[in-house]
């Protein structure tokens, strides 16, 4: 009898997750990258259930500690997803009793992060040597040169599809790398049979599985991207799509 033994060629990565409780938009990721193979990366999970108030907040009173994850593990990554801008103010110092090595911040709604918190937020993870991203959409993320994160974003970020097409008909679609929130396979699977041209019908078709999925991103307008961050997603899965039918 042949035994094959699968040699992991890249180290696993422990993911501490932030999400807010009751909200779909951090569970159904977390729940996305345990259906895709990566259950162990979930190191654990945390749901905040109030904000703190403002000035428990600017002044990091003791009573602090009573809104933040208590005895949180040690971890490679912490991942934020769709906490309130009060609550990612305390992320670097989450990121520090962990012991993190990296922070991916998404940004799927504008006022989670706003300019002033960002680079607040970026000054402070430079001095506690943090790597951090904050992807506008999540699903944007790519390779920034830092191993934790790369790790994380060779399964998980900006779609990479590989498609085949016969006779002007969409055959199979593969996902390579997807959105973290498991969009890019639940279109894939609906693409299947659809003709590549003309291409406005193949884009009307994307559009309808992007939001019967539906997309979580927000509809507010983003000055920094002058278009909703919604439509951006929509249009880094189109741009896939594009590049893999040629």
């Amino acid at each position: 009898m042949e035994i094959v033994v699968e040699i992991m060629s890249e180290r696993d990565i422990k993911i501490f997750f932030l999400i807010m409780k009751d909200q779909k938009y951090g569970r159904r990721i977390v729940e996305n990258i345990a259906v895709r193979g990566f259950p162990h990366w979930i190191y654990g999970v945390h749901e905040f259930e109030e904000v703190p108030p403002a000035s428990i907040l600017l002044d990091e009173t003791p009573e602090l500690d009573r809104y933040l994850p208590s005895n949180p593990p040690e971890c490679d990554l912490i991942l934020s997803l769709g906490l309130p801008s009060e609550l990612q103010a305390t992320v670097p110092m989450i990121a520090e009793r962990c012991k993190a090595k990296a922070v991916i911040i998404a940004v799927d709604d504008p006022s989670w992060v706003p300019p002033g918190l960002k680079r607040q937020l970026i000054g402070e993870f430079e001095r506690l040597v943090v790597a951090y991203a904050f992807p506008k959409p999540l699903c944007s993320l790519e390779e920034i040169g830092d191993p934790v994160i790369d790790m994380f974003a060779r399964h998980f970020g900006r779609p990479n599809l590989k498609i085949r097409v016969e006779n002007g008909v969409i055959k199979s679609v593969e996902v390579l790398r997807g959105a973290p929130c498991g969009s890019t396979w639940f279109i894939a699977e609906r693409l299947v049979g659809i003709h590549v041209n003309p291409r406005e019908g193949l884009w009307e078709e994307l559009a309808k599985a992007h939001h019967v999925y539906p997309c979580l991103a927000s509809m507010q307008m983003d000055p920094e991207l002058e278009d909703t961050i919604l439509h951006k997603s929509q249009y880094l899965i189109r741009e896939a799509v594009d590049r893999a039918v040629g």
